[in-house]
């Protein structure tokens, strides 16, 4: 029996104000290690409500020098090492987590979380289960209820307890699914978007985990002005579909993400105008567009474009590229615009095939009108 027991404190009622996290690891039905920290709230969502201090402690003053959240991101991650999340009240604590990356424009890694409110339900007969209602039924020790670290070892300790009680060996039988997976839909097929390539079984560009984004292609020309950098897309591009863009920078050796970091070199921005031109000063409708603002007033280096300066660096074309597809050249494009892949044929039978050429291609010959 192993896994991560997990709390979350919030500033105020915005689930994305997380102020502190508790931590507790669990190793072969033994808890060894536990952690816990304040943490700042992501800007904008920074104040702390009357209510929420009275139930914590936490104030304001407190937070001031504490990590923030993406470095306290990092932290939970490596202190989870890939085990499962547990929590008391697991959707409060998933959604905090969702939230408050969401707030900060960071990408959140693959994890589970699994409910031991839900496991209490199911195996202890009470009138209330709140968490120290049922360590009280249990005989597990007293805590100081809403101290993150605290709750993170009660809750660990409350599904060890009925785990011995069942007899229970492993979180895969205390728990069938994670939560949130019991209530996944199956989308008809003919409303899915197909990703670039085919490659990535999710429908939509915000379910895609950080391991299934299109990867840099290593060996791709060093000298292309993507080569070696990290992008972040936000906005609707109208020439491509989210992955189309990311599939054409990750060719020529860019790093996707879906969220603004410390690493961000590159923000695209899509309007509602395929020739739309972008700077610094388009920054400002969304999260992302925001938290690149912030890492631009700190000194960090991003250029930002509109779809029409992106497809010009994408194809290594001027300012003519975005005009009427019948006064473009009919080959001259092409040039910048195959990929290291498209231009290797490959022989079967002793005749030439090229390989099928990757969708984002496809769609740029489209709009360029190139055959």
């Amino acid at each position: 029996m192993s896994f991560i027991a997990i709390d979350f404190e919030t500033a105020n009622s915005q689930r994305g104000s997380v102020c502190a996290v508790g931590l507790a690891r669990v190793v072969n039905g033994e808890i060894v290690e536990r952690a816990s920290w304040l943490i700042k709230p992501p800007s904008g969502i920074d104040h702390f409500e009357p209510r929420n201090v009275s139930i914590h402690g936490i104030r304001a003053q407190d937070v001031v020098t504490a990590r923030d959240w993406e470095t306290s991101l990092a932290s939970i991650f490596r202190f989870a090492d890939g085990g499962r999340f547990v929590a008391y009240n697991a959707k409060f604590d998933a959604s905090v987590m969702r939230a408050a990356t969401d707030a900060t424009g960071i990408d959140l890694p693959q994890h589970e979380f699994y409910c031991a409110l839900e496991l209490a339900q199911g195996h202890l007969d009470l009138p209330r289960h709140r968490l120290n209602d049922v360590t009280d039924h249990l005989n597990l020790p007293p805590f100081e209820h809403h101290e993150a670290g605290a709750d993170a070892i009660a809750c660990a300790s409350v599904v060890l307890a009925i785990a011995r009680m069942g007899q229970l060996q492993s979180v895969a039988e205390m728990w069938t699914t994670p939560l949130g997976a019991k209530k996944t839909k199956r989308l008809d097929s003919s409303k899915a978007r197909t990703p670039a390539g085919g490659q990535i079984n999710y429908t939509t560009e915000r379910s895609l985990r950080l391991a299934d984004l299109p990867q840099p292609n290593s060996s791709a020309d060093s000298q292309h002005p993507f080569f070696g950098h990290t992008f972040c897309f936000t906005g609707d591009l109208q020439s491509f579909s989210r992955l189309e863009a990311m599939a054409a920078v990750a060719d020529y050796g860019a790093t996707n993400r879906q969220g603004v970091t410390k690493k961000t070199s590159y923000v695209v921005i899509g309007r509602s105008d395929a020739g739309h031109s972008a700077s610094v000063g388009d920054l400002g409708a969304s999260n992302k567009e925001r938290k690149a603002l912030d890492y631009i007033a700190g000194g960090q280096h991003i250029t930002v474009l509109g779809e029409r300066e992106f497809m010009q660096l994408l194809t290594g074309t001027g300012a003519t590229a975005f005009v009427d597809s019948s006064d473009l050249p009919s080959t001259k494009p092409m040039a910048a615009a195959m990929t290291t892949a498209s231009r290797t044929a490959s022989a079967t039978n002793g005749v030439e095939k090229l390989p099928e050429e990757p969708r984002w291609l496809v769609v740029l010959k489209r709009v360029l009108g190139l055959k």
